[in-house]
Order: C-alpha cells, then sequence, then structure tokens
C-alpha cells in the first residue's frame, strides 16, 4: 500500500469522478484508475462503485477512506515534527480572505502573531468569495473567510462555522445629497441611483441583490467590481453608491472621504471561517483553532 494510493484514492471520493480527480492531481485518468485497483486488490474490496450520478463509495469504501484521512493527518503531523527538530523553517498556514474584510478581522490576529500564533508564519491572500471557495476546493490555501453563502453555492467537500455577524450600511461621496440625511435610507429609495455593486452571485453582491428583490425592486447597477477596495474609490471619486459591510469602511468615513448611512431594512451579513472536510495536520489543526478562536473573540 503506498501513500500515492490512499491520495489518488481520496481524490476520486471528493471529486466523485476518476476524470475530474486526474485533473485535479495533474495525471491521467489510467494512473488514477490503475493505483486504485491495485489498492482495492490488496485491501480486497471495492472502494467505487459507478451508477448514473457518476462514481460513489461503497459502505466498506466510505469507512476505510475515512480512517484513511485521519492516518494521513498523524502522518503529515509526524512530517512536521520531523521538519521541527531538524530545525527546518516554520511551516505556513493560508488562509483566504473576502475583499474588505481586513479592517474586520486583521487587527484581532495581529496582536497574536507573535504569541498564540507563534511557530508558524501566516500567508493572508485576498481574494473575491467565489476565488476562495475554488482554491480551498484546489488545496492551495487550508482556509478561508468570506460570506455566509447558499449552501448550495458552496463546494462539495468545504464545511463552515460562523465567525460574526457584520452590518451593511450605504456608503455615498460626501457631496451627495445622501450623506446630510439623518435618518435611515430606505433601500426603495436608492433604486435609481447609480450602484456600484460585487460578485452578483455570491457574497456581498447576492446579499444586496436580495435587499432589492424582497421589495420586488431591481437596482440601477452602474458597475461590477471583485473587490471593495475597487468599490470605495468609485464611491470616494463619485462616480455612485454602494452598499457594503459598515466595518469595511470604518478608516475611510474617519477620514471623511465617504459618508456612511444605515439603511432599512437593516441587514446583515454572516462572515464565517471555510475549510475542506478533511482534515490538515495535527499542527495545522491546532493553529486554525487558535486563529478561529481569536476571530471569533
Amino acid at each position: 500500500m503506498e501513500f500515492r494510493q490512499i491520495r489518488y484514492a481520496l481524490a476520486v471520493a471528493k471529486e466523485r469522478s476518476f476524470t475530474q480527480a486526474a485533473e485535479r492531481l495533474n495525471v491521467s485518468q489510467s494512473a488514477v484508475s490503475e493505483q486504485i485497483k491495485l489498492l482495492e486488490e490488496e485491501i480486497g474490496f471495492p472502494l467505487f462503485r459507478r451508477t448514473s450520478r457518476g462514481v460513489e463509495l461503497t459502505e466498506p469504501g466510505r469507512t476505510y477512506l475515512y480512517e484513511a484521512e485521519r492516518v494521513m493527518g498523524d502522518v503529515l503531523s509526524l512530517s512536521d515534527t520531523a521538519r521541527r527538530l531538524r530545525g527546518a523553517p516554520t511551516d505556513v498556514m493560508t488562509i483566504g480572505m473576502g475583499s474588505g474584510m481586513a479592517q474586520i478581522f486583521i487587527p484581532r490576529l495581529a496582536r497574536y502573531l507573535s504569541t498564540r500564533l507563534s511557530g508558524m508564519r501566516l500567508e493572508i491572500l485576498t481574494a473575491p468569495t467565489k476565488n476562495i471557495f475554488h482554491d480551498l476546493h484546489e488545496e492551495r490555501i487550508d482556509a478561508g473567510i468570506a460570506i455566509e453563502s447558499d449552501p448550495q453555492r458552496v463546494p462539495t467537500g468545504i464545511v463552515f462555522e460562523h465567525l460574526t455577524q457584520a452590518e451593511m450600511a450605504l456608503i455615498v461621496p460626501p457631496s451627495h445629497r445622501l450623506a446630510r440625511s439623518r435618518r435611515p435610507v430606505e433601500v426603495a429609495a436608492l433604486v435609481s441611483e447609480p450602484l456600484i455593486m460585487s460578485e452578483l452571485t455570491i457574497g456581498y453582491g447576492q446579499v444586496v441583490l436580495s435587499l432589492f428583490a424582497d421589495q420586488g425592486l431591481r437596482p440601477n447597477i452602474l458597475a461590477v467590481a471583485d473587490n471593495i477596495e475597487t468599490i470605495k474609490v468609485v464611491v470616494q471619486s463619485g462616480g455612485g453608491i454602494a452598499i457594503v459591510p459598515r466595518a469595511c469602511v470604518a478608516n475611510e468615513t474617519a477620514l471623511g472621504a465617504v459618508v456612511a448611512r444605515p439603511l432599512t431594512p437593516r441587514p446583515a451579513v454572516t462572515l464565517s471561517l471555510f475549510r475542506r472536510r478533511q482534515p490538515l495536520s495535527r499542527r495545522k489543526e491546532f493553529y486554525l483553532a487558535a486563529v478561529r478562536a481569536i476571530l471569533k473573540g
């Protein structure tokens, strides 16, 4: 039995397809099929069966690969230990973060980087929600922080845990007529305003579209950007208005670059930590648990 065979079998179980597993592993489909066949011959039972919906695990296969994931995590932990003992560089934990979330979460993390989070280098990648899901699925990042989405839009094999909620607010340039409003702004009053949007089908964009759709309205979308930093610049320049998490524009409102106004109905989004269902190494699991506790604190 080889470590490679277990990796291939886990990839097929995750993708429910030999073809897609081969693409993800960057090997030929015949190589995947051959290695899994050798593994099945050694263990004495089939791991998969083909159905009209693709490839499914057999009952013994499900139990076997569940234990295999756990053992792989232990093996990875042994590798971590060996690296530390020989004085190799510390491990890297890579976390993807949705656009605009730095002002919410980075101050919390920064206080603990040299204490509770010591012993591992943290890498933070900023990306739209759909990219975070894709990079998680492709194992390019260890975890991701994004807006909680419709479970149907979350790729198979990815799970999430709530971190916090964030109030959504209207942001306008200081010269805009709504900047002088002292009362919450009704969403219906924004229907003719040029709106700068984020991704339309997921994340912030999905939440904003729902605000209008719930009242039977269609917003006047002027432009779509894939990150909040660009949205803020467009609003500051007088190019339109936007609806974003209030915490994401705390610095800009303090400097007077934009004005944030509450909305009615008063919307909020749930920010969650996403990860793959399969375990990381024991050391990374410990580190990720510490990150989760800090971000929820």
